[in-house]
């Protein structure tokens, strides 16, 4: 018989302790990357935001300084009170309105107010305006809002020089 030839076994490795800890140094590192990744999204995040609401807030302060020159350069024209007939059908209402209306250059005011058909054709375009709507259309600050913006639209293209820049309600009682 042959001489048999001693086959050496493999002896399993002892399992190490370098594997867990391996993996628990790769769960801290996924960890802690996403815990600053986080962070820096939020700090970029926040930091766009901030810079979107510092224009905006820069941009009311424009327009509130643009507005005071604006009035500074403006003039009122005062009409007469209003008193009309509502167009409720269920019941007589009244209205009394005192309409002022601000044009862009104080410096013409006075051709304004000395032009007698301007001044009664914006008297009569307000009224026919004003008779057409009911208590319900105007009872409220949107419905008042909307007639302002009717009657500037109605009224605006008589002003060449100086040009309406607003309409204004300085008295507005409606009887129910």
């Amino acid at each position: 018989m042959a001489e048999e030839t001693p086959v050496a076994e493999a002896a399993p490795e002892p399992k190490s302790p370098s594997n867990k800890g391996s993996l628990i140094t790769m769960i801290l590192i996924v960890l802690l990357s996403n815990a600053v990744g986080s962070g820096a999204t939020w700090f970029f995040v926040h930091r766009a935001l901030a810079a979107q609401v510092a224009p905006k807030g820069e941009e009311k302060d424009k327009e509130k300084v643009d507005m005071a020159e604006q009035l500074e350069k403006s003039a009122v024209v005062s009409l007469e009170p209003f008193v009309v007939n509502l167009a409720d059908a269920d019941a007589a209402r009244y209205l009394r309105i005192k309409v002022n209306l601000m044009v862009d250059d104080k410096t013409k005011i006075k051709e304004v107010e000395e032009n007698q058909a301007l001044q009664l054709k914006v008297r009569d375009v307000i009224l026919q305006t004003l008779t057409r709507k009911t208590s319900k259309d105007i009872s409220n600050d949107a419905g008042k809002n909307k007639l302002r913006q009717e009657i500037q639209e109605e009224i605006g293209p008589f002003f060449k020089a100086p040009k309406l820049n607003d309409v204004m309600f300085t008295e507005f009682v409606i009887q129910l």
